[in-house]
């Protein structure tokens, strides 16, 4: 008993409680949105869309235009794992963007305690719980914002454990962190703003901005956004959710 109650108050025992917390509170604000049904965009994102169903869906999911919005090619092919696995039951689909939600908040508690920044379960907390997040949450078709902050934030751990000088064979995280980055681009096009994060992780850990770094950074941008890479289309978006229907594939230039 006195093991048991030891472990509890150790610095992983109290590391776990508080994770646990971070998990059942997330969950238990959210809960509502799991008996929802499919709403607006749900249509094309899931149930008109072919792709999900069509043998060869995944190729043309990844190698063509075809996809009924954006071209986010990881989001759609969840979708379509998800399709094969539960159909249309809308249930799946919200708990899936809640579990990312939950392992986002996780994430943002972990990237804080990495940075040394005071209070980081609170802010991984808030994050969790903001009425900001609902819609990404609680929307289907927003899956593309949970899914992309979940390899975003991996690709910050990764970068943070790449310029610590502690770690053994950096490089391998210098990697993982360009492999991440892809993964977060391929959900959504907005985590092209990774740069400016990670020039703020070394200014966050007064680490010299040196050229080398500079270098790291772009390397890291410029292989991810590699010429083969489709979210490099564009186009000029729809005037309303009713106006005429946007060119797949492409990304979206602000009004």
């Amino acid at each position: 008993m006195h093991k048991i109650v030891q472990c509890l108050f150790s610095a992983r025992g109290r590391s776990c409680l508080f994770g646990l917390l971070l998990v059942a509170v997330t969950i238990f604000a959210y809960r509502p949105a799991l008996h929802g049904g499919f709403i607006w965009d749900d249509d094309d994102y899931v149930i008109n869309n072919g792709l999900l169903t069509a043998p060869d869906g995944l190729r043309r999911i990844w190698f063509s235009l075809d996809s009924p919005s954006q071209y986010f090619p990881l989001v759609y092919t969840t979708f379509r794992i998800e399709y094969a696995l539960w159909g249309l039951n809308p249930s799946g689909y919200h708990w899936v963007n809640l579990l990312l939600h939950v392992a986002n908040a996780l994430l943002v508690w972990r990237l804080l305690v990495r940075l040394k920044v005071p209070g980081a379960w609170l802010a991984g907390a808030i994050f969790a719980l903001h009425p900001v997040q609902v819609e990404s949450v609680a929307w289907i078709t927003e899956r593309k914002n949970v899914l992309m902050g979940f390899f975003f934030l991996l690709t910050l751990l990764a970068w943070i454990a790449f310029v610590d000088e502690r770690t053994k064979r950096p490089w391998r995280f210098y990697g993982l962190a360009l492999i991440l980055y892809l993964l977060a681009l391929s959900a959504k096009t907005t985590a092209c703003t990774l740069p400016a994060a990670l020039f703020l992780i070394l200014w966050l850990q007064k680490k010299p901005i040196s050229w080398k770094r500079v270098f790291q950074i772009i390397s890291d941008v410029v292989g991810a956004l590699s010429p083969g890479d489709e979210s490099s289309h564009f186009y000029v978006p729809e005037p309303n959710r009713a106006g005429p229907r946007r060119k797949p594939g492409c990304l979206v230039l602000p009004e």
